[in-house]
């Protein structure tokens, strides 16, 4: 029996009699190794292999560890139920279509069940498994780096742990800490966005095939909005693995692979987008949901999309437990730390597709010293909640405060004209008070509703940038509140950053000014300590989109800067009713200071 019609993505195997020459329970086998070896063959090809067996699990796995092959199968079903529900359930599991499933076995009755319960799904014998590599449905293309293998491990590994959670699968997706790259530089990407628009289905909305000289011309085409989305989560990088292109306000691609199945991925892009006209072609696996709350999915621009190596994390034995406040780029100097006792208060994208910010030290300053009086104020705000006022700052334990402030540096401030309450909001040199802007608005800030902005004008008033002496105010508040706690600053860099949007530019200006705030900080208290952007950052190419974000070489330096910190401050804690050593310590700091000023 043999059926083969389409491109395969995985490959199923039955092992008794298939795999190896024998049947595994009775009198022993044969192994192989020409059948290993096309495991790796088309693994090196992109295609991802599975097991269906009746046998047992445990003594399967052993051999196949045994002989280093294990850990090339997904997603395996070794086990004593009917074939054809458990090809079923992998495919299900996985997120594919049986029409791109080969399944082999040597039974002829496990085929035609197999057959039966996976309609269009390929089959074949094992007679047939020697011509496999030569077929065109089987030349997948170059994965030397076993990409798509690793991205259905953490599939894998993410599928076992919502099997094994009782809560829902919003509530899963909550705990899983979801992070996209919304990206319009389409034509770096033109080989693998024609991929996706050429072989997705599934979550394929408007399914359109087109070549890719076409896709070329409308990529050069400024009148025309595309873009495309990479996710990451903590179970691993999934790639880019959406894209969509707008002609005339209306969807001409929209689009995702089948590894983002059911994390809302397209839920989150189609607001995001503003929600333009799409006409649905076809069956999509997935239900648009325009007006689901997707804020569990973060928006952030700097991930580097490639295999992340766990080994390389900075190692830390520390038991601090830490806060981290800032920007949500900071998740990846976390990742790096590989540490249980880490708190984040982070920016996040609330249900309206708007970023909540509340990092900036008015903000943590007016939330610790709540006035009543400004709560009907935040019901009006559509970029805060009124659950945003039990910030971490106050209601978690913590020994060590991991800071960047450089959302003080960029937001713009609004005074709310009877209670005072005063709002960051948006870049500090536009004033969104005023209606002569509203007819310009910024991409990330297509989403917001005009009734706030209409609030807005209505009841408040532009004060602009921060003063650095209100800055300065407000850092010595908080160090004041929590002197008995360790302090450490992160600054802004200094680098001018090339074709940036106008509320970007002259950006180093700023963060100079605030960076001789947090250096004099650092030199005169003893519980502070400064990661120097400027002494990790060495050219302008480390940074990403804005002068804010970096590479992910410069977040693990960072958080190899954190933990060198956090060792010396455990050894500052256990010393710290020593007078001369604070004495010591306090000295040493100036010095470092003159010195860094007799160099420059």
């Amino acid at each position: 029996m043999f059926k083969l019609n389409n491109k395969i993505k995985l490959v199923i195997w039955d092992l008794d009699e298939t795999f190896w020459k024998g049947t595994f329970s009775e009198e022993g086998i044969i192994y192989n190794q020409n059948h290993h070896n096309l495991i790796i063959e088309l693994t090196d090809r992109g295609i991802v292999n599975s097991i269906c067996s009746k046998n047992n699990y445990e003594n399967i796995k052993k051999i196949l560890v045994e002989k280093e092959i294990w850990d090339y199968f997904v997603f395996s079903a070794i086990d004593w139920q009917p074939k054809g529900l458990m090809v079923k359930q992998i495919i299900e599991r996985m997120g594919l279509r049986a029409i791109n499933v080969l399944f082999i076995d040597d039974n002829l009755l496990n085929l035609n069940e197999v057959s039966h319960m996976n309609k269009d799904i390929n089959v074949c014998e094992p007679e047939y498994i020697v011509n496999l590599l030569k077929s065109k449905y089987l030349q997948g293309k170059n994965d030397k780096n076993h990409t798509r293998l690793e991205q259905y491990k953490n599939l894998e590994k993410k599928v076992e742990d919502f099997e094994l959670s009782a809560g829902s699968n919003i509530e899963f997706l909550k705990e899983s800490n979801i992070v996209v790259c919304l990206k319009t530089n389409c034509i770096d990407e033109l080989d693998r966005l024609h991929e996706l628009v050429e072989r997705t289905n599934q979550l394929n909305f408007t399914k359109k095939r087109v070549s890719k000289e076409y896709l070329e011309k409308q990529f050069n085409n400024p009148d025309i909005d595309s873009g495309y989305i990479s996710v990451q989560d903590k179970y691993g990088d999934y790639g880019i693995t959406g894209f969509y292109m707008i002609i005339d306000n209306k969807l001409e691609h929209f689009l995702f692979s089948c590894r983002t199945l059911n994390m809302y991925i397209e839920s989150w892009l189609y607001q995001k987008i503003g929600k333009p006209k799409l006409t649905i072609i076809g069956e999509v696996t997935s239900s648009l949901n325009e007006d689901v709350d997707v804020s569990f999915i973060k928006e952030l621009c700097d991930i580097n999309y490639k295999s992340i190596d766990t080994n390389n994390r900075p190692k830390s034995n520390l038991d601090s437990k830490i806060l981290f406040i800032g920007g949500c780029d900071l998740d990846q100097v976390i990742f790096y730390l590989n540490s249980s006792s880490i708190e984040t208060e982070f920016n996040y994208v609330n249900n309206m597709n708007v970023s909540v910010h509340k990092d900036h030290t008015i903000l943590l300053k007016q939330f610790s010293e709540f006035d009543d009086k400004f709560i009907n104020v935040i019901k009006n705000i559509a970029v805060l909640d009124s659950n945003d006022i039990n910030i971490k700052l106050n209601t978690v334990n913590w020994d060590v405060l991991i800071f960047s402030p450089l959302n003080d540096y960029s937001r713009g401030l609004y005074k709310h004209k009877k209670t005072g309450f005063i709002l960051p909001f948006d870049a500090f040199n536009i004033d969104w008070t005023d209606e002569n802007n509203w007819n310009n608005m910024p991409k990330h800030l297509i989403s917001l509703p005009k009734d706030f902005l209409v609030y807005l004008k209505e009841e408040f008033i532009f004060l602009g940038a921060i003063t650095p002496q209100e800055f300065q105010s407000n850092l010595l508040w908080l160090i004041d509140r929590f002197s008995k706690r360790h302090f450490i600053f992160l600054n802004g860099s200094e680098y001018e950053i090339d074709n940036v949007a106008k509320w970007e530019k002259n950006m180093s200006t700023r963060h100079k000014e605030m960076n001789k705030i947090l250096y004099k900080l650092s030199n005169d208290k003893n519980n502070v300590e400064l990661i120097d952007i400027n002494n990790i950052i060495t050219s302008q190419e480390q940074h990403t989109d804005n002068i804010r974000h970096y590479h992910k070489s410069i977040y693990k330096d960072i958080a190899e800067k954190i933990i060198e910190l956090l060792n010396v401050s455990t050894d500052y804690e256990i010393k710290k009713n020593s007078n001369l050593n604070i004495s010591i310590k306090h000295f040493s700091k100036r010095v470092k200071s003159k010195l860094k000023k007799l160099f420059k």
